[in-house]
């Protein structure tokens, strides 16, 4: 394989730089033409938007979906929307098509060509995004760009609404549900609060016998102490009957006697023995009372346990109602809310610019004498190639 020097690259080039420079011309030439004649003149219109995200931005692990009012707020929470989901909105079928029937462009776009004349940026941590279109005619674009974020605005709303109205429809249905639970759950709780020896009834004769009990514990403390009174009072009385005759005794509360010489044995054995009867008497009265506490106990615990839970079924369908009432008077606020300006918000509106933005007439015509000189270059290298393999060919054929 023959190597081809450098020295002979450069008299390549040397013998060729009539070509290249001929060629070169004539692509500045045409790139020229373009540039100024036939290329008119872009305008670029550009609409700045700074958008705030509404929706739940990642909370919803706080909320617990067994809670009532925890699950109307998660089916009431905006869409949570991100610059990428804005972006990708702005350029949705439904905002190109009405832009297009806004502006009566039906001959002019159509919904992908319009797509892809819409560029959108974004500016590093920022919440804004540019809308920006080039066009020939300024008024157009401006007025484009313009329509294209006011139908996006209203895009947002529409769809924010259309979600506000499903759920308010339900829960206005589901609130009618409640309603009639709620008012069953109350008609449950007084039926059973009209029937006799509710458990309020119970717990005040409770309270009634366990008075009664203290009052018999003190009567029976009470006897006691007269009946070892009478005890001792007889004692007395029969250590001093055999020298001194009989004596009366009158006992009185405490350690105190009244005492008097009779022969009144006879009378207070009467009274202990009365004494020691009514003490039997109370005794007995304190355990029927208390197997009678016994039988209260229980009845009063499973009526408490009765109404407790229809007491409980009522707070719960109370709870559950006013939660869907107050979730329903939010919604029919979110339903005539125009969420789309409370989350978007126009920075600069487009207007018609006045200076071209293309062509862009010096780069175009320095991509076409890097081009030229390229392909002139190609084309010297190719006639020198192509003149060296027809002198090999003559050689060869002299040779033979």
């Amino acid at each position: 394989m023959e190597e081809i020097e450098l020295r002979e690259l450069i008299e390549i080039l040397i013998r060729g730089r009539k070509t290249i420079a001929i060629i070169t011309f004539v692509a500045l030439l045409i790139a020229t033409v373009f540039s100024f004649v036939i290329l008119k003149p872009t305008y670029e219109a550009r609409m700045v938007l700074m958008t705030s995200n509404l929706g739940s931005n990642g909370n919803n692990n706080n909320l617990d979906p067994g809670n009532i009012e925890d699950m109307l707020d998660l089916m009431s929470q905006f869409p949570n929307l991100n610059l990428e989901t804005y972006r990708q909105q702005i350029k949705s079928p439904e905002v190109l098509s009405k832009t297009i029937k806004d502006l009566d462009l039906q001959g002019k776009y159509t919904i992908s060509g319009l797509g892809n004349r819409i560029v959108l940026e974004t500016v590093n941590d920022t919440q804004m995004i540019t809308i920006k279109m080039e066009d020939s005619d300024p008024e157009e674009a401006a007025a484009i760009v313009n329509k294209l974020g006011e139908n996006f605005i209203s895009f947002v709303t529409d769809k924010a609404k259309e979600n506000a109205a499903r759920t308010f429809s339900y829960v206005e249905s589901q609130m009618d549900i409640e309603k009639e639970k709620y008012e069953e759950a109350l008609l449950e709780l007084k039926e059973l609060l009209s029937q006799p020896k509710g458990a309020e009834e119970l717990e005040l004769e409770l309270v009634s016998s366990y008075e009664q009990i203290t009052l018999y514990k003190s009567n029976i403390n009470d006897l006691e102490i007269k009946r070892d009174a009478l005890i001792k009072a007889i004692e007395e009385s029969r250590s001093y009957s055999n020298n001194r005759g009989s004596m009366i005794v009158k006992p009185n509360l405490g350690e105190n006697f009244n005492i008097s010489f009779d022969d009144t044995n006879k009378v207070l054995s009467v009274d202990l023995a009365e004494t020691e009867g009514r003490i039997e008497s109370t005794q007995d009265q304190i355990s029927n009372l208390q197997k009678h506490i016994e039988e209260l106990q229980v009845e009063y615990q499973d009526k408490k346990y009765e109404e407790d839970v229809v007491s409980q079924r009522v707070n719960i369908a109370k709870n559950t109602y006013e939660s869907f009432v107050a979730k329903y008077e939010e919604l029919k606020v979110a339903e005539t809310a125009k969420i789309g300006e409370l989350s978007i918000s126009v920075v600069s509106s487009a207007y018609p610019p006045s200076t071209p933005v293309g062509p862009r007439k010096a780069l175009n015509l320095a991509i076409s004498i890097v081009l030229g000189l390229m392909v002139g270059v190609f084309v010297t290298f190719f006639k020198a190639y192509w003149e060296s393999s027809e002198k090999d060919k003559d050689n060869n054929l002299k040779i033979e």
